[in-house]
């Protein structure tokens, strides 16, 4: 009789620890549905792309390109009724292009300039991002890790002619230049060479269109010297120098201490609208973060007012 009991209470026990296993599994199951808003709300911060479909003609900029071209071959990707190209033509003739009509959207690393171009009036200003510039040197220039503005001025307008006059080697000169309307030479000329141009000239001199090939002929010439994108810089593993004491970085950019960057533009005939609007709102949008990141642009809201003051023309 007793083990009768004995059996009825070890039962009942075995029962009462099944019930708790059971809620207890199912606290623990409910866990997840505890996180589900915190994932709700993270997915609501990323910009769905308004995908609009047909056909968008861009140019201009050589240094904003490749951000661009980045950014349309995603775009496409996901809406794939678009069909977007990019001409990889110099800032001067994206604008020129958007203006006249050929392109529905002209890329450009600088603001435009009613003065000197008032047909330009019918252009509207998008700012997407803001990219870093760099003095680039050939790999045989040892030993120069910083140029001030003025020596730069004078290598740039030929003043300086050997790399012995500025602690480096005993080495000619070759500098490299941009040509006119480059949106990348304007700003180089505007914020390095403290609005001169460059005047160099004669054998040691010549001048490359695109950034890509700023960033080949100085990597190929002996003793030469450039300015090209921060990104193009570091992907040929060029050296970069100093300016003024200041090194092209996120963070000297952001607080203007850094003076060679600028914002860069996509202009549209007229207020953006259809895919160019589409297609601009996703280049400086969420969904394309990672990828200004890749391309080594900036967020214009990660700067100080200042800087960005600095940058903009006085009305």
């Amino acid at each position: 009789m007793l083990t009768k009991w004995r059996i009825a209470i070890i039962m009942t026990a075995l029962a009462m620890l099944s019930i708790l296993m059971t809620a207890c599994g199912a606290s623990t199951g409910s866990a997840p549905a505890a996180n589900t808003p915190a994932a709700t709300t993270a997915s609501t911060t990323t910009a769905k792309i308004d995908c609009v479909s047909g056909t968008l003609s861009t140019g201009g900029s050589t240094a904003l390109g490749p951000l661009v071209q980045a950014a349309a071959k995603s775009y496409q990707s996901q809406c794939p009724g678009a069909n977007i190209t990019t001409q990889l033509t110099g800032s001067g003739a994206g604008l020129k292009g958007v203006h006249e009509g050929g392109l529905q959207i002209g890329n450009s690393d600088n603001f435009v300039s009613l003065k000197k171009n008032p047909e330009y009036s019918d252009l509207t200003d998008n700012q997407v991002a803001v990219v870093i510039f760099a003095v680039i040197i050939n790999k045989d220039v040892t030993g120069v890790t910083n140029l001030t503005s003025d020596q730069i001025k004078g290598i740039f307008t030929g003043k300086i002619t050997n790399w012995k006059q500025v602690s480096g080697p005993d080495l000619q000169i070759a500098v490299i230049s941009r040509p006119s309307g480059s949106g990348t030479r304007n700003t180089f000329s505007k914020y390095v060479l403290g609005g001169s141009d460059e005047t160099v000239s004669g054998a040691s001199h010549s001048t490359a269109k695109t950034s890509g090939d700023v960033a080949a002929n100085v990597q190929s010439k002996s003793g030469s010297i450039s300015y090209d994108t921060i990104d193009f810089a570091k992907k040929n593993n060029l050296t970069t120098v100093k300016i003024d004491g200041q090194d092209p970085t996120p963070t000297n950019v952001e607080s203007n201490t850094y003076k060679f960057w600028n914002i860069e533009h996509m202009y549209t005939k007229g207020a953006a609208s259809g895919l160019a609007k589409s297609f601009i709102d996703y280049v400086k949008g969420t969904d394309a973060a990672s990828l200004r990141q890749q391309y080594g642009f900036l967020d214009i809201s990660s700067l100080s007012s200042d800087a960005l003051a600095a940058k903009t023309p006085k009305a």
